[in-house]
């Protein structure tokens, strides 16, 4: 079996101008930035993957785990990761946790191009060969609650192509009438044939929360995301239990044992583990399992760049849809973040972009991608 030969991390960064900056409740983002893990086997062959968070601070980890996984199989992924999480337990979670992912998902991309399989194939299969998606846009903008902020939600929303998305997720969270005149907006302008969903991004407690999802609950909205903290899982429950609206979260969330906590609790209508930060394609399957076992929905966060979106894809393939046979209410969309990201668009050789009916697996062996070395320099980050 082939072994790993060389580790190494490669940061992305890419500052948005002033005019594009994306923001949620709680900011406004300038910056995109992407940790790639790269491996090397023995062999020649390489593997990717993509974790969340500061980019300095997973390369600084994944310098940290490097020894526990240089020559040894490719295929010892999980013998590895368990030492290694379970040795150096006062590291805590986060940013470690994204660390692994990379990881994790570099190892089943090597392990497909090393094999001739797609990804999907390693982890459960293909259900379909088109992933249908929804839209994250509508974020909030310098204009905040202003009129200008709400022309500048109308502009973004416009831009939406229908034929493309199943659905489209917008940002909330500044206070309940804010939260009223956005979705009211939205529904203006994309109409009542799509679904809507809400991200809170955990800016409120539970008694706001409610107040909000109460208010905008006649605009027919699928989902509210994260309208707490993960950390509150007595909030979610009591939340749950009382809002007009289901209840999805888990995009905080950096390890099993949280999200089985969460569930079991019976604080969350849908999961939403990101594949780039719980532990990888391996704990996010842990992770449906646990799900399926609670008949809870899962629809996992998909963020960042290239290699993330299309680890996503790949997952979302594999999935089995609990517990429906031949009638699918709801299909699991996948998240696709479109506002200006050459993190994803300009630094493979593929075109990741959504075409009527979602989005097309990448055929290749792997996740199916090709970095494109020459044009991922120019974001290369800064020491």
């Amino acid at each position: 079996m082939p072994k790993i030969a060389k580790i190494d991390t490669i940061c992305l960064d890419y500052a948005i101008p002033p005019e594009k900056a994306y923001g949620t409740a709680r900011g406004l983002n300038f910056r995109r930035q992407s940790a790639l893990v790269e491996i090397t086997t023995e062999d020649g062959v390489t593997g990717y993957g993509e974790g969340l968070g500061p980019v300095q601070a997973v390369r600084t980890y994944v310098d940290l785990i490097k020894p526990f996984f240089t020559g040894r199989s490719l295929y010892d992924f999980e013998i590895a990761a368990t030492y290694c999480h379970n040795r150096l337990y006062h590291f805590g979670e986060g940013h470690f946790i994204s660390a692994l992912s990379a990881l994790n998902v570099a190892c089943f991309d090597a392990m497909g191009k090393t094999l001739g399989v797609p990804v999907h194939d390693l982890i459960g299969g293909k259900a379909m060969d088109k992933i249908p998606c929804y839209a994250t846009t509508g974020y909030i903008t310098k204009g905040g609650r202003s009129r200008e902020g709400l022309s500048q939600l109308e502009e973004q929303l416009s831009k939406v192509d229908k034929s493309r998305f199943a659905g489209v997720k917008i940002k909330i969270g500044l206070d309940p009438r804010s939260d009223v005149e956005r979705v009211r907006l939205a529904r203006q302008i994309l109409g009542d044939d799509i679904r809507l969903m809400v991200d809170v991004n955990g800016n409120y407690t539970v008694d706001i929360a409610l107040q909000s999802l109460r208010a905008i609950e006649p605009f027919d909205i699928h989902w509210c995301e994260e309208p707490l903290p993960t950390h509150d899982i007595e909030g979610h429950v009591e939340l749950r239990a009382r809002s007009p609206i289901p209840i999805a979260t888990g995009e905080g969330l950096s390890n099993v044992a949280e999200f089985k906590h969460l569930t079991d609790a019976r604080g969350i209508d849908v999961v939403q583990p990101a594949i780039g930060r719980c532990g990888g394609l391996s704990a996010a399957r842990t992770i449906t399992a646990i799900a399926a076992a609670n008949n809870v929905r899962v629809a996992p966060a998909v963020w960042g760049g290239a290699f993330g979106l299309a680890a996503g894809l790949h997952f979302i393939a594999s999935m089995p849809v609990v517990p429906h046979t031949d009638n699918v209410p709801f299909p699991v969309l996948l998240e696709y973040d479109v506002a200006d990201n050459p993190l994803r668009d300009d630094v493979v050789n593929e075109t990741l972009w959504p075409e009527e009916g979602g989005v097309r697996i990448p055929s290749g062996p792997g996740l199916g991608l090709t970095l494109d070395l020459d044009r991922a320099r120019k974001y290369f980050a800064k020491a």
